[in-house]
């Protein structure tokens, strides 16, 4: 009689531990499937902000860009390929033909 009273509570225990327990391991899931979604499309819409940035240095349509990995440019050596570079003074088109 005492086992079966024993059994009873524990069992009673358990169900009350899996009506709690059951929600709020779904609601954490789903909230770390959510971080790390939002946390994928930050860096995507950062990577692509970056691109977009770097894509607007003028240095490879430069006349005095050398291409050459030791001396990219002739006349600011220290900030071709850089931030530094979009509005630089000494920009000069390449003449093609």
């Amino acid at each position: 009689m005492l086992y079966t009273g024993l059994r009873e509570g524990i069992q009673g225990a358990l169900w009350l531990v899996h009506l709690v327990l059951v929600p709020v391991c779904f609601v954490v899931a789903w909230g770390m499937v959510g971080l790390v979604a939002w946390n994928l499309i930050s860096a995507g819409r950062d990577g692509l902000a970056q691109a977009q940035q770097m894509h607007k240095i003028p240095c490879s349509e430069c006349r005095f860009f050398t291409g050459d990995y030791h001396l990219k440019c002739t006349v600011h050596p220290e900030r071709a390929l850089s931030e530094e570079a979009m509005n630089c003074a000494d920009y000069e088109p390449q003449r093609w033909g």
